[in-house]
C-alpha cells in the first residue's frame, strides 16, 4: 500500500513538471517509466527460472520502445503522406478553393474552412502541418472579417474534429488499450460527430454574435514554387487525396500503411505531368525524410507510453496500485458515467485521464484489473480525448495558433470548454450503452 501511494505522489509530481514545463512530457514518460519500476520494487537485471530477462532494462525499457512499433510505422508513413500533400501544393489548393466558395460572407467562408481543415486533419498531423494549414486559413479568415478568437476557434475545432477519425492516432489509441480498431474508430467518429456540430453551432452563435471584426492582421506565408498546379480534372481528382486512406480502410478493410501508400502515389499521379518524373521522384525522397522529421515527436512520445505501459504492468507495481485503484476505479454505470464526465477536466495538462500522458498508465490499470470491459475504458478515454484535442494549453497546436493570433491559450481554454464538455458527455454515454 505504502509504495502504491508513493507511486501516485510520484506521477502527481512528474505531472506538476509537465505543467509547469520544467520537464517536456517526452522525457516525463521515460523518467515516469523508470521512477515507478524503482518504486516498484522491480530489479533493473535479474533472469526468471527459463533464463529469460525480466528486470526492468529490458523487460520494461527495451521491451517499451517496440510496444508501440505498429502504431509508430503507421504514423511515419501518414507524416509522409501529409508532406507530400504539402510539397504538391494539394493541402493549400483544397483550401483556397473552399474560400473562393464563400466569397466574401464570413460565415460562409468560416465554416467551408471549418470543413476543409477537418478533412485535411483526418490525414495529416503534426505541428508543421498546422502551421502550414493556419498560415493559409488564418490571413483568409482574417481577410473577411472573422475576430481573432473565432480563427483560434476554427483551427481548433478543425484539428480536434479530424484527429478523431485520424487514422493514425485510431490505431495508436487502439494498440494503446488493447481494443480493435473498428470498435476505437467507431467511438472517436461520434466524438468528431459531436465536435463538428458543435463547431458549427459555436461559429453560427459566434458569427451572429461578433459580426465582422478587422481588428488584427496575420502575417501570410511565402509563395510556394507553382511547378505543381492543382488544376481541372487532374487538379480535382488530387484534391480527393485525404480521402483515399478513409475510403480504403473503412470501405474496403486495407492495411493502415498500404492505404497511405496508393494515397501517396494517387497525389503524384495527379500533380506530377507539370513537374516530371525526376522532379517527382526528389519530392518523394524530401517528404519521405521530412515526414520521418514530422513525427519523431509522436514517435518519441509514443515509445515512452510503451514503456509506462510496461512498467505500470509490472507485478510488483501492479500488486502496489490495486488496492488504490479499485476504491477509485468506477464499477458500474452510475459510477463509470460520473468518473468519465466530472473528472473529464483531468485531460488536460497531461493529466490522469489524457492518453498522451498520466491517463496512459491509469487505462492500463483499469483495463488490467478487469473492473470494466476493455472497450468501455476505451470509450471513456477516447471521449475526453475531445476536450484534451481542442483545449489543452500543454498541446503545441493549441500554443502555436494563439500565439499566432494573438490571444492567451488559457484564456482561449476556459471560452472553449463549455463547448467540448456536452461532447464529452455523448461520447461517454455512447459508450456506456454499447459496452457497459
Amino acid at each position: 500500500m505504502l509504495q502504491g501511494i508513493l507511486i501516485l505522489l510520484f506521477m502527481l509530481v512528474i505531472m506538476g513538471l509537465m505543467v509547469t514545463r520544467k520537464i517536456p512530457t517526452v522525457l516525463a514518460l521515460f523518467v515516469l517509466a523508470v521512477g515507478i519500476c524503482l518504486i516498484g520494487g522491480v530489479p533493473a537485471v535479474v533472469t526468471d527460472a527459463d533464463g529469460n530477462a525480466i528486470g526492468f532494462l529490458q523487460a520494461v525499457i527495451q521491451a517499451g520502445a517496440l510496444r508501440l512499433g505498429d502504431p509508430i510505422m503507421v504514423a511515419i508513413f501518414a507524416g509522409w503522406l501529409g508532406m507530400v500533400m504539402e510539397k504538391t501544393r494539394i493541402s493549400e489548393t483544397m483550401i483556397k478553393k473552399g474560400a473562393e466558395l464563400g466569397g466574401d460572407k464570413t460565415l460562409i467562408v468560416t465554416l467551408v474552412l471549418f470543413i476543409i481543415a477537418s478533412i485535411l486533419f483526418s490525414v495529416v498531423n503534426g505541428l508543421g502541418t498546422v502551421i502550414m494549414v493556419g498560415t493559409i486559413v488564418i490571413p483568409i479568415l482574417v481577410s473577411v472579417g472573422v475576430d481573432k478568437f473565432t480563427a483560434s476557434a476554427v483551427m481548433l475545432f478543425s484539428y480536434c474534429v479530424g484527429n478523431n477519425v485520424n487514422l493514425s492516432n485510431v490505431n495508436a489509441i487502439g494498440a494503446i488499450l488493447g481494443t480493435s480498431f473498428d470498435d476505437t474508430f467507431l467511438i472517436q467518429a461520434i466524438c468528431a460527430a459531436g465536435a463538428f456540430v458543435s463547431g458549427i453551432i459555436f461559429f453560427v452563435v459566434r458569427c451572429k454574435k461578433v459580426g465582422r471584426k478587422f481588428a488584427f492582421s496575420a502575417p501570410v506565408g511565402e509563395a510556394e514554387d507553382d511547378v505543381y498546379q492543382i488544376k481541372g480534372i487532374m487538379g480535382g481528382l488530387a484534391m480527393i487525396t485525404p480521402l483515399i486512406p478513409l475510403i480504403l480502410v473503412i470501405g474496403f478493410k486495407f492495411p493502415l500503411i498500404i492505404s497511405f501508400m496508393i494515397a501517396i502515389v494517387w497525389a503524384c499521379i495527379f500533380t506530377s505531368l507539370k513537374a516530371g518524373w525526376s522532379r517527382t521522384m526528389n519530392m518523394l525522397t524530401k517528404t519521405l525524410f521530412d515526414g520521418f522529421s514530422a513525427t519523431a515527436p509522436s514517435a518519441m512520445l509514443m515509445i515512452g507510453i510503451g514503456m509506462l505501459l510496461l512498467a505500470i504492468n509490472q507485478p510488483s507495481v501492479k500488486t502496489s496500485l490495486e488496492p488504490i485503484m479499485r476504491v477509485v476505479t468506477p464499477n458500474g454505470l452510475v459510477s463509470f458515467l460520473l468518473f468519465f464526465i466530472v473528472l473529464a477536466p483531468l485531460c488536460l495538462y497531461r493529466g490522469p485521464l489524457n492518453l498522451w500522458g498520466l491517463g496512459a498508465g491509469i487505462a492500463a490499470l483499469m483495463v488490467g484489473m478487469n473492473i470494466l470491459p476493455v472497450n468501455a475504458v476505451m470509450g471513456g478515454f477516447a471521449s475526453v480525448s475531445v476536450m484534451q484535442l481542442l483545449c489543452c494549453p500543454t498541446n503545441t497546436h493549441n500554443v502555436w495558433v494563439t500565439s499566432y493570433t494573438g490571444e492567451e491559450v488559457t484564456s482561449v481554454t476556459k471560452r472553449l470548454l463549455p463547448w467540448i464538455w456536452p461532447v464529452v458527455i455523448v461520447g461517454v454515454v455512447v459508450s456506456a450503452v454499447m459496452w457497459m
